[in-house]
């Protein structure tokens, strides 16, 4: 157990280990909120950094939530707070993130290979230039023939991934790594600079761009805690993720957990091709005037 997991078991204060139960997740400890006072276990604490948010309340220090669960002075929780933030971090767990990021070599205007790749994907390269910021990476020395993606948070870039345009290469996305970002692409949602009162969550940055503004990517079938807790501040959000059976499954679990928290929460399901990059003109804007245009 962690030096905080075995602080809540000293006061006889119970919590759920991270995988454990469908509200928690590896890597955080559960707590019934005691602010809000939910019956599930709504209240997150990030083992190593002790980082607290309640799913419906929002963000808390951790020792203020120490003090009101046990009703101990700060002196009697101090020890405890500072072991589950500085203290129990090990060098090799720490990772030092830039002030401004790290781009990869050979970032580009887009070439003819690019705009190919782009066209044939049913993409205008202006709009992807020019609202998403897309370039190309010709000959480098990693990362060749690839679509450089910039990720965007409050009209900052703060890390980015790549997308190969070849049909050979059997790893589609490169993000950058944790050096390379100023905040981590795993703790951003993108697209939400341009999302208003609905989203449309979907896994990649193609989704994304197909469906337009509103819809926000996840980088992925693995949602973090921090995406989690940003999708829940939207009012209706819409799950959209692939037809397989894996992704599928993955977008029922996401949208029972987004059910737990105020607003409204679907799952859809397209019709017309395999993901949503892929989907049909007329689907998008049914899909569109469901939930974003209104």
């Amino acid at each position: 157990m962690t030096p905080l997991q075995e602080f809540l078991s000293e006061h006889r204060i119970p919590f759920q280990e991270g995988g454990l139960h469908k509200h928690v997740r590896y890597g955080w400890t559960g707590l019934q909120c005691p602010w809000c006072r939910t019956s599930s276990w709504h209240l997150g604490i990030r083992n190593g950094d002790g980082s607290c948010t309640c799913w419906r309340c929002g963000k808390h220090r951790l020792g203020d939530v120490l003090m009101r669960i046990t009703g101990l002075s700060w002196g009697d929780v101090k020890e405890v707070v500072e072991k589950s933030t500085r203290g129990s971090l090990s060098p090799s767990r720490i990772v030092s993130r830039p002030s401004k990021v790290i781009m990869p070599r050979g970032v580009g205007p887009l070439s003819k290979a690019h705009l190919k790749y782009i066209r044939s994907r049913r993409f205008d390269p202006d709009y992807l230039t020019t609202t998403w910021g897309v370039q190309g990476i010709d000959l480098a020395a990693q990362l060749s023939w690839r679509l450089f993606i910039p990720i965007i948070q409050q009209n900052t870039v703060v890390s980015w991934t790549t997308r190969s345009i070849g049909k050979s290469d059997a790893i589609r996305y490169i993000s950058a790594s944790p050096v390379e970002e100023s905040i981590s692409h795993k703790d951003v949602l993108y697209g939400a600079d341009y999302a208003t009162h609905s989203i449309v969550v979907v896994e990649g940055p193609t989704d994304v761009w197909r469906i337009g503004p509103g819809a926000v990517g996840t980088f992925g079938l693995n949602v973090s805690y921090t995406q989690l807790i940003e999708m829940g501040s939207y009012p209706v959000r819409a799950v959209c993720f692939d037809n397989s059976p894996e992704a599928q499954k993955r977008a029922l679990y996401l949208a029972n957990q987004l059910k737990t928290m105020p607003g409204e929460t679907y799952v859809v399901r397209i019709e017309s091709g395999d993901d949503p990059g892929s989907m049909a003109e007329e689907e998008m804007l049914e899909l569109r005037g469901r939930f974003l245009d209104n």
